[in-house]
């Protein structure tokens, strides 16, 4: 995976495996969003699982928590 940061726009260029691991992801979020939705209820794999999604995507980004806003924001170490 190659992350291209500019002034104006970021570019991420992923290989046909990244591709294939982020539509994963993608589409266990689609049934964890259905599954709250019908059942009004979270399995704890599905936090888990939502966690890990949180973690790649603050790296993916290169996000950094900002403890005065308590949020991400760009940048890092």
């Amino acid at each position: 995976m190659k992350i291209k940061h500019l002034k104006t726009k970021t570019t991420i260029e992923l290989t046909p495996e990244e591709l294939h691991d982020w539509i994963t992801k993608v589409n266990q979020l689609d049934s964890m969003l259905d599954n709250i939705s019908e059942m009004k209820d979270l399995y704890l794999s599905d936090i888990l699982s939502l966690d890990e999604l949180k973690w790649r995507m603050t790296r993916l980004f290169n996000l950094t928590w900002n403890s005065n806003t308590h949020r991400y924001t760009k940048g890092g170490r």
